[in-house]
């Protein structure tokens, strides 16, 4: 038995197209090439105690993604971090870590 939601697409013998969500797209005219925000706390999801600022990074997820990405990364740019070696503050960059822009690959 089918759930109730799929009822109506198994009684007809033509599958409709998924349609794309594109409010994410970086390039309208790659309606392929769609990605989310995607919040990655530093310190709760990656243990990363040693960076205080910023406390997290805002990324983008392709959430249709899988082994082989359509979608990839075209522009990317480096965080600043702020970390202590002992009670001296470090400043630096990570580099690739922020996307900008994406492709079809």
């Amino acid at each position: 038995m089918l759930p109730p939601h799929r009822l109506d697409a198994h009684s007809s013998s033509r599958r409709r197209k998924r349609a794309l969500d594109t409010n994410y797209s970086f390039n309208n005219y790659e309606e392929n090439c769609c990605v989310r925000p995607l919040y990655i706390n530093f310190r709760q999801d990656l243990g990363w105690r040693w960076i205080h600022q910023p406390e997290g990074l805002y990324n983008t997820l392709n959430p249709e993604a899988s082994a082989s990405p359509c979608c990839v990364p075209q522009d990317l740019e480096p965080l600043t971090i702020l970390y202590y070696v002992g009670r001296s503050p470090k400043v630096e960059q990570l580099s690739n870590m922020v996307v900008k822009s994406c492709k079809c690959s």
